[in-house]
C-alpha cells in the first residue's frame, strides 16, 4: 500500500546546545592574573560549572580534545575561539588572546625602533 503525498515521516530535530545568551566579557583584573590560553579555557569552565562533555557537544569536538585544549596540551585553534567562548558563556578566551597579540605588538615596535635608533647611531 502507498502512503498518500501528504503524510510524510517526521526527521529528529537535534537540540541546539550552547548559544543561549551572548557570552559575557570578564573583569580586567581577572584577565591580568590569566597566564595562558589554556587556563583561560580552564577558568571559563569553571566559572560556567560547565562539564568537558556539554562543551565538546556545544563545539562539535570529542571530549578528550577539549580536555586536551584545557590542559595546554594542544593549542587552540583561532577558529574554536569564539565556539568555545559561547559555549562556556564568557569571553575571557578572546580578551586574552586580544590582550597577549596588543602586548607583543607593542613590544614589536618598541624593538623596531630600538633597532633603527641603533642603526642611526652607528652611521
Amino acid at each position: 500500500m502507498k502512503l498518500p503525498e501528504t503524510l510524510c515521516t517526521q526527521t529528529t530535530l537535534r537540540l541546539a546546545f550552547g548559544v543561549h545568551h551572548a557570552p559575557k566579557p570578564a573583569l580586567k583584573c581577572v584577565i591580568r592574573q590569566v597566564d595562558s590560553e589554556a587556563q583561560a579555557l580552564a577558568v571559563s569552565i569553571a566559572a560556567g560549572s560547565h562539564k568537558l562533555d556539554y562543551i565538546a557537544a556545544c563545539i562539535g569536538k570529542s571530549r578528550s580534545y577539549i580536555s586536551r585544549l584545557q590542559t595546554g596540551s594542544a593549542p587552540i585553534p583561532e577558529r574554536l575561539v569564539m565556539p568555545l567562548c559561547a559555549a562556556t558563556g564568557s569571553l575571557l578566551l578572546r580578551q586574552f588572546r586580544d590582550m597577549q597579540e596588543a602586548i607583543e605588538g607593542v613590544t614589536e615596535a618598541r624593538a623596531v625602533d630600538r633597532l633603527a635608533a641603533m642603526l642611526r647611531d652607528a652611521a
